[in-house]
């Protein structure tokens, strides 16, 4: 709003009669606010959209930390190792979650506006994480298997050597999120740059 309230400023000894949703500089150049403004506003919602998903991506490394472990009971918060082998609920949860992000990457890939590149990038994440969700549900067809920590570890532990689906995932959706801040910072330079201080005159 500042931005576009300093546009307004830097344009209104223009000559030039713009319409509505247009500005004029006062060399006459006539700027389409309404496309640029849309543009800035449509970006901020997909990149935080994206820091969502981003957010439960990462929020299965929190997961995997609870592999064998059970809260300590002195009331600290902090975990402890429990009875090994028993993390069905865990890995349950965390398929959950992987599950959400599904859904949350269908609906950005329907987004309109957003540039090919960037729904590439999504398609690239969605890829991805139906990769591990296919990872999830083979594990569940042993589920004796899966309560084993080695095994909870392959699904939910990026740090393992065998969690290569998570590790993609992982790697695509930071990726995706510096693409979206950097469609951000685009659609505010292409403002920036449009209504850039007229030289001073003596």
């Amino acid at each position: 709003i500042r931005i576009v309230f300093l546009l307004f400023i830097s344009c209104n000894n223009s000559a030039t009669a713009p319409k509505d949703g247009q500005a004029a500089k006062s060399d006459g150049t006539v700027i389409d606010l309404a496309t640029i403004t849309k543009n800035i506003k449509d970006t901020v919602a997909f990149a935080k959209s994206v820091k969502e998903v981003h957010t439960l991506v990462k929020s299965v490394d929190e997961l995997a930390k609870a592999i064998g472990k059970k809260i300590k009971t002195d009331e600290t918060g902090a975990l402890e190792a429990f009875t090994a082998d028993q993390n069905e609920q865990l890995i349950a949860g965390a398929f959950q979650v992987v599950s959400a992000v599904k859904g949350e990457l269908e609906s950005l890939v329907q987004v309109d506006g957003i540039s090919d590149a960037l729904k590439a990038k999504v398609n690239e994440a969605k890829n991805a994480n139906d990769g591990l969700l296919v990872k999830f549900k083979s594990s569940a067809k042993d589920n004796e298997s899966v309560k084993k920590d080695a095994e909870a570890k392959k699904v939910i532990d990026k740090t393992d050597a065998s969690a290569s689906d998570l590790k993609k995932l992982n790697t695509v959706i930071d990726e995706l999120l510096t693409s979206a801040e950097s469609a951000v910072t685009a659609a505010i330079t292409q403002l920036t740059t449009s209504v850039k201080a007229e030289p001073t005159k003596s």
